[in-house]
């Protein structure tokens, strides 16, 4: 299973490996902040009624099938005071070029977060393994506004300065998988529920968070997500093509 992780952390990661490496090995989250901040000017605080878990860089998949490998990396590990959320911010915020962008707007491919967030879905529901594989069910009817609220315009600036946030619950979510062993443990005992939130920006790095959820915590997510309110913030005065 190590050596299975350290395959999902190449296939994700391998062009941000070796650039990332200082931060990788520093598992804190004054390295992990100024990360952030000097690469991405995106401002990380960690909310108030939330405690570092002190578990950084842990790979995640939607689910656990050796042969599903929609997953990602995340950086923080933070609980809630009543334990009743576990949230984690991504590890690499992910830029996508004008270039990227157009290329993919010509080919009416998706652009991210969108494609990432399809891809997180569709896996969930079974419908997609890997890029290529040919068990992908490509023709099944999917609606990407039937699984995610996207909130755009002065709530998103108020919240994070940012231009939209995607909001959608990871289908079959008991079913997430945590490369970690102890939160793994803590997740299939207690938090049956997943919530995944993107935030973008234009000509910026988009960002996302994925929260877990007991029963309870469950019935007021919105409450959660909102105390990350101005404790993640696009700095305006960033210079974007540092994100290359």
């Amino acid at each position: 299973m190590k050596r299975y992780s350290l395959l999902l952390f190449i296939l994700l990661f391998s062009g941000n490996l070796f650039a990332q490496r200082d931060y990788l090995m520093e598992k804190t989250f004054t390295a992990y902040s100024e990360y952030l901040s000097n690469k991405f000017g995106i401002v990380c605080m960690i909310p108030e009624k939330f405690a570092n878990l002190n578990k950084y860089n842990v790979g995640w998949k939607v689910r656990k099938d050796k042969d599903k490998h929609s997953g990602n990396m995340y950086g923080l590990t933070l609980i809630s005071g009543n334990k009743e959320c576990i949230v984690m911010y991504s590890a690499f915020p992910h830029h996508v070029s004008k270039e990227d962008v157009e290329m993919r707007k010509k080919k009416a491919l998706p652009i991210y977060p969108r494609g990432r967030i399809t891809f997180e879905i569709k896996t969930a529901l079974g419908l997609y393994y890997s890029y290529g594989n040919p068990l992908n069910n490509d023709s099944a009817k999917f609606d990407f506004n039937d699984y995610v609220t996207i909130v755009a315009g002065k709530k998103a600036r108020e919240m994070f300065n940012a231009d939209s946030i995607y909001i959608y619950d990871i289908p079959g979510a008991d079913s997430v998988y945590f490369f970690d062993e102890s939160l793994e443990k803590m997740r299939k005992k207690k938090y049956p529920y997943c919530t995944s939130v993107f935030i973008s920006k234009n000509d910026r790095a988009s960002m996302d968070f994925k929260f877990f959820f007991t029963k309870k915590g469950k019935k007021i997510e919105s409450e959660y997500i909102a105390m990350l309110s101005k404790q993640i913030w696009y700095e305006d005065d960033f210079e974007s093509d540092k994100e290359k």
